[in-house]
């Protein structure tokens, strides 16, 4: 018997999760983002490591966006699985500006797979998010250049690292590219302590590059305490040239 791939567990988890989720009342979700995604983390909790955004980093991650001044706007996350840390931002973004919040705060989540595309599309409007949190297939650079090109993202706030960590320094720089950060933007990154990030590690670190311009200063937030990777990389934009 062939032995399954990593892509087939999640596929299979994926299916689970969703059945874990609607065999619960729609009541239990409706209009409440942190219900949802507490909920994904108990099904994570039970199954096993799943690629989500666990909560001791969620509060790291919410604390710093909360100090955020102006407020956040907009987010981008690259690499959305089962949706758990785009319901995060979008459950920020609603506690920040409320149940009707200015049509251009938004969170923009990129992932390739058709399936956690959908599954996600379907736990956002359980949750009430559909008008903050959008879900769009496709490789998170393809997404953004057509985001920036049709005027729907001319700055970014924040943008959250999470897909293969191979692309984390090179979307970055797509960023930088594209002119995107303000100072005050934040990087945050997971998953740098494993599998590890390291290229992106050492340019965020060394402040960024002469060449993009763009500057920042860089903090290690470490959650130990279970098993797994446990470190937040939280990189402040502190100059742009």
């Amino acid at each position: 018997m062939t032995p399954k791939t990593m892509s087939d567990i999640f596929a299979e988890r994926a299916v689970e999760l969703r059945k874990f989720i609607f065999d619960q009342p729609a009541s239990k979700f409706a209009n409440n983002p942190w219900a949802l995604a507490t909920s994904i983390q108990d099904f994570a909790n039970q199954v096993g490591h799943m690629m989500i955004f666990q909560g001791p980093k969620v509060d790291v991650a919410r604390e710093q966006i909360l100090a955020l001044q102006p407020a956040p706007r907009t987010i981008v996350e690259f690499g959305t699985f089962v949706g758990k840390s785009a319901l995060v931002w979008g459950a920020i973004l609603r506690d920040i500006y409320g149940d009707a919040p200015p049509e251009d705060v938004k969170v923009y989540t990129f992932d390739p797979d058709a399936q956690m595309v959908a599954l996600t599309r379907e736990f956002v409007k359980l949750a009430g998010v559909e008008d903050i949190v959008v879900v769009l297939q496709g490789a998170g650079s393809d997404s953004l250049q057509k985001l920036n090109a049709e005027g729907k993202v001319t700055s970014i706030d924040v943008a959250f690292f999470d897909h293969w960590e191979k692309f984390y320094l090179s979307d970055l720089q797509l960023i930088e590219r594209l002119k995107l950060w303000h100072v005050g933007s934040l990087a945050i990154a997971d998953n740098t302590d494993f599998p590890g990030a390291p290229d992106y590690l050492e340019y965020i670190r060394a402040s960024g590059s002469k060449v993009s311009g763009v500057k920042y200063a860089s903090e290690t937030f470490d959650t130990a305490g279970k098993k797994g990777p446990s470190v937040v990389e939280v990189s402040t934009v502190v100059s742009v040239e």
